[in-house]
């Protein structure tokens, strides 16, 4: 698949979710439209800046979606669409949920952030290996001290080290999560 294609899958997909709320007829006459409009719009297979141009000039799937609620009196999603409440609880629920219930916990946020009508499918998975991600270095390590491959100075700083390094591994993902989030509110 290529990028221009990925884009454009990605913003169909954020446009399903985004007007996921709006009666059957509406929406589906509002998604046939756009996507006719995207079909013949990129016809002449325009590279990824024209692409990003069309959906620029388009708006964003939220606003979309906010306009045709607005048309039909549907009444605005809260805590989804309107603010960045869901987006804040999601990322805090899986940065702290792996600590409080291992396991369950992370699976819970990783189910939010699939769910959340802000991010990519490249911000999901990131989200989503994120967990894995912090804990496979202290796991190593932790084989390592075990098998008494290191010795005890070397434990010490590698452990300091590797703390450090899956610390960021859990904050780099969730400081991107949020940033993209509240880029894509408005």
């Amino acid at each position: 698949m290529s990028s221009v294609e990925a884009i454009l899958d990605d913003y169909r997909d954020r446009l399903d979710r985004a007007t996921s709320d709006l009666p059957p007829g509406r929406r589906a006459e509002l998604l046939d439209d756009i996507h006719a409009h995207l079909a013949e719009a990129t016809a002449g297979a325009p590279d990824r800046a024209g692409v990003m141009q069309i959906l620029d000039e388009l708006g964003t799937p939220e606003r979309i979606a906010d306009a045709a609620r607005e048309e039909s009196g549907t009444p605005r999603r809260r805590g989804v669409d309107g603010d960045l409440t869901y987006d804040v609880v999601s990322v805090l629920i899986l940065l702290f949920g792996g600590f409080l219930i291992p396991v369950v916990g992370w699976i819970a946020g990783v189910i939010m952030i699939w769910n959340g009508p802000r991010w990519t499918i490249a911000d999901r998975w990131i989200g989503t290996l994120a967990w894995p991600a912090a804990i496979a270095p202290p796991a190593a390590l932790f084989l390592a001290i075990h098998a008494q491959l290191l010795s005890q100075t070397a434990s010490v700083v590698a452990l300091v080290g590797v703390a450090l390094f899956s610390l960021a591994l859990l904050v780099v993902p969730v400081v991107h999560l949020l940033r993209v989030a509240a880029r894509r509110r408005s």
